[in-house]
């Protein structure tokens, strides 16, 4: 039957969860209880949910105080290594990359502010204060690079000092490596001339951070690409200029010298396991060449003089398709600088093509060949049948 126990009154809910509670205790539950007057089973059972949550609490600050540390730790060892690249190092960096890229190509004597100005600077990714440096003036750093066997300096007059010679086979700057950068694109707005030679598309592999230690010593950049067919040429010629011993009678292997020995993990290979190495360790990719000075033993561009119907002169060009010279440009070239009809004619039971020029256009188009296109002079014929520019008066 039901009670009154089971209608409890209004507010008269905690007193009967009270009672469920008290019903479950056990008899050493109430003797505990009643040792200890203070404290109530029900009250004892609180502090542990409140200390579960606490210490909840406290184990998720801590873990937020670990990522902290560990941010600013990290954030420590970043600014450590930024911070390692001082000043002094800078300018080194940026003098010794100018010799590595420009070296073989400066004009000696040179200005020592122009090397400076013009090779220095540009190599350097930040702009350089030689005051922030221990050196304080361009003539104390250059003194020590002479110490040090990477120039001679000779003083002209006062205060004029020129670089009369680099040693490029300095050790420091063989093993120097340096970023290959890429040939800046014209300006978005600007008129893109017209490709002068026929171009096509070449496997290449891009030289790597691994493999950058070793074709630094041929004068290769870091994320520069390189023709299959040329990788396995720059191997022998490391092996030469470095004079590595064959291992065998046969001549087969080579003795590696610490650079090889690291790349290929061999102390003896032959020169097929060091190409397939050092390719194997190299990005694949493909790069659009132009086909200027491909061809080995080109055939010589031949200028010669004809007459045609009407006693009237034109000039003949042949063998300009052998330089990777596109032709049909070519001819347009010709049309507006030398204001003649040009057309192409097709030789009886050859293969190759001959232009023909209207009128005597022999020294036009060996200025164009060699200003615009850039062939030698050694590779042309025909110069002796230009006109020598006077005009003779009729008698």
């Amino acid at each position: 039957p039901l009670t009154k126990d089971d209608f409890p009154e209004l507010g008269a809910k905690i007193d009967s969860q009270k009672k469920e509670v008290n019903a479950k205790l056990t008899l050493a539950d109430i003797v505990a209880a009643t040792s200890s007057p203070d404290t109530t089973v029900v009250d004892s059972t609180i502090p542990n949910v409140e200390k579960l949550e606490i210490s909840e609490s406290v184990s998720h600050e801590g873990d937020n105080k670990n990522s902290l540390e560990g941010n600013s730790e990290s954030n420590c060892n970043d600014e450590s290594e930024e911070a390692e690249i001082t000043p002094d190092s800078q300018l080194k960096n940026a003098f010794l990359a100018a010799l590595k890229n420009n070296g073989k190509n400066l004009h000696l004597p040179l200005l020592t502010s122009n090397f400076y100005r013009l090779y220095v600077v540009p190599e350097a990714p930040q702009p350089i204060d030689l005051k922030k440096t221990k050196y304080k003036k361009l003539s104390n750093f250059l003194n020590e690079m002479i110490d040090q066997g990477f120039i001679v300096v000779r003083e002209e007059s006062k205060g004029v000092d020129k670089i009369t010679s680099i040693d490029l086979e300095h050790p420091e700057i063989i093993n120097f490596i340096t970023d290959f950068k890429p040939p800046k694109q014209s300006i978005e707005g600007e008129a893109q001339d017209q490709p002068l030679f026929r171009s096509e598309l070449t496997e290449t592999y891009i030289v790597t951070d691994e493999t950058a230690p070793f074709f630094a010593k041929m004068n290769y950049k870091r994320g520069e690409g390189i023709p299959t067919a040329q990788i396995k040429k720059i191997v022998r010629e490391y092996i030469s200029k470095q004079n590595l011993p064959k291992a065998d009678a046969t001549g087969s292997t080579i003795q590696l010298d610490e650079t090889l020995e690291k790349l290929c993990n061999l102390k003896i290979a032959s020169v097929s396991q060091i190409c397939s190495t050092i390719t194997s360790k190299m990005e694949y990719s493909y790069q659009m060449c132009e086909l200027k000075g491909v061809a080995s033993n080109k055939p010589l561009i031949q200028m010669s003089l004809a007459t045609r119907s009407g006693n009237k002169k034109v000039t003949l060009i042949s063998n300009i398709e052998c330089y990777g010279i596109i032709v049909p440009e070519f001819i347009k070239l010709c049309k507006q600088g030398a204001a003649a009809s040009t057309t192409v004619v097709k030789l009886p039971h050859q293969k190759a093509e001959q232009l023909q020029i209207q009128g005597n256009q022999v020294r036009f188009v060996y200025n164009l060949l060699t200003e615009t296109y850039k062939v030698p002079p050694k590779c042309i014929l025909g110069l002796e049948l230009a006109k020598d520019g006077k005009k003779h008066k009729k008698k």
